[in-house]
């Protein structure tokens, strides 16, 4: 146990900002916490620039009680104070993970945890599997999809949340929070098919919100958040039938949860980083960011007599690995849209789109569920 003391911090306006943090959010959702249950306040930082983490993760080692931090860093954990005598992992990609025992974080002050970059040295990279290619990596990572991941039935509690904007204003916000029951991570025969069985436990929305943008009031945005899901669905950059006709390369090497990870691109327009262990081969996250030009013809269409151009589209999927086994820990989604007039090719209105869900628990033994789904119906 490392025994770095943890900096206090007076509060500060980002600290105003926890409505954007997933577990506060969570939390108002609910009744007020009983006293059974403990918080700790803070913020995360570089060790040496200073500059906030966003999205770093706290969780309860070895369960999958967590949260992660917000863009600024700072973060708001509520849990069961029969976690107090437990241990307490403050992580994020490319730094070394700190560890401190929960009974010595309870203060009165919001503290402050400082991460240090870890270098990947030449030598570890120079050693590792040199004749493979990225796509005969991926080949075995797909194989061993069933060694790494949950192949008997769990349940996941999530918070949910979906944000809308149009011209640069709000128009509507989702928040929920979820239960996702999984049967396992077996061969999915129709990648259109939700395969979780998904219970809305509690919901907080916008009311009478008229849409622009035709897609926000057509799909269900839930569904498609959770079957972006990668290596549940095998789809998109992990789809078997279509793998061998994609370009890919190793990108480089990078460190994800204290693990040592190739980083596979996948050279389409999509631009895919998919991580694998070069270890188990596990694939413990997939990132996607690309912008595209005005007008590309792939990511344009017309609707009601409308033109729709998408700009921008980020995607992130980071699992959680628990007693050798990877879990969904977090899933986010963004995408900008630009609207025109197809005949004088005026800009109409822009549009954004933020969804992400935060796993908050992990039922090991669930009771299975009935084949009903509670399906989001568009908001």
């Amino acid at each position: 146990m490392k025994t770095r003391s943890v900096h206090l911090v007076k509060k500060s306006n980002s600290m105003k900002k926890l409505a954007f943090i997933l577990l506060l959010s969570l939390q108002s959702l609910t009744s007020a916490i009983p006293q059974e249950h403990v918080t700790i306040t803070g913020k995360m930082i570089d060790l040496e620039t200073k500059e906030p983490l966003s999205f770093a993760t706290i969780n309860i080692q070895n369960t999958p009680k967590g949260v992660v931090a917000n863009e600024d860093g700072s973060f708001d954990f509520t849990f069961p104070a029969k976690f107090l005598r437990d241990t307490i992992v403050f992580s994020m990609a490319g730094y070394q993970h700190e560890k401190y025992l929960i009974q010595s974080l309870i203060k009165p002050e919001p503290i402050r945890v400082e991460l240090l970059k870890k270098a990947v040295l030449l030598a570890e990279v120079v050693v590792t599997n040199k004749k493979l290619t990225a796509r005969e990596i991926l080949d075995i990572a797909l194989a061993n999809i069933k060694n790494n991941y949950p192949t008997k039935p769990f349940e996941f509690k999530a918070f949910y949340r979906d944000y809308k904007q149009e011209n640069d204003k709000c128009i509507s916000v989702f928040e929920a929070a979820i239960s996702a029951y999984d049967k396992g991570y077996s061969k999915v025969s129709n990648k259109d098919l939700l395969r979780e069985k998904v219970v809305l436990e509690q919901v907080r929305k916008s009311l009478n919100v008229a849409y622009k943008t035709h897609v926000f009031a057509t799909i269900n945005v839930m569904k498609e958040l959770l079957q972006l899901n990668d290596v549940r669905y095998q789809s998109r950059s992990l789809n078997k039938r279509e793998i061998k006709y994609y370009q890919y390369e190793i990108a480089g090497y990078d460190i994800v949860n204290n693990r040592l990870m190739y980083k596979i691109q996948a050279k389409d327009d999509w631009r895919y980083f998919i991580y694998v262990d070069v270890s188990t081969y596990a694939i413990p996250r997939i990132e996607m960011n690309f912008e595209w030009s005005k007008g590309v013809d792939e990511n344009t269409w017309v609707r009601d007599s409308i033109r729709y151009n998408q700009t921008a589209a980020t995607m992130l999927m980071d699992f959680q690995m628990i007693d050798g086994i990877y879990y969904p820990r977090y899933c986010s989604f963004t995408a900008n849209l630009e609207a025109f007039d197809p005949s004088s090719d005026n800009l109409l209105f822009t549009s954004y789109l933020m969804q992400e869900y935060m796993v908050t628990d992990i039922d090991f033994n669930p009771e299975e569920k009935p084949e009903k789904e509670d399906r989001m119906d568009p908001h």
